[in-house]
């Protein structure tokens, strides 16, 4: 087992590391909870918007046709 260095682990930067590590894997066990898993979550969320630009788009031409 290797011995761990006391000046490293009481940086503020390892600390702020450590604590994004955490936040990233609990936002990722949120999102596989939901049934996503990597980039699964994005590629819906960019779906979801590019649904709403035609929406938007066809309420645009209804529009200018009145």
């Amino acid at each position: 087992m290797p011995k761990k260095l006391p000046e490293i682990e009481d940086s503020i930067e390892y600390k702020e590391g450590v604590a994004s590590w955490n936040l990233w894997k609990a936002t990722n066990k949120k999102l596989e909870k939901m049934g996503l898993y990597g980039t699964d979550h994005y590629v819906r969320k960019v779906e979801e918007l590019e649904a709403k630009v035609k929406r938007l788009e066809a309420r645009l031409k209804t529009k200018g046709k009145k």
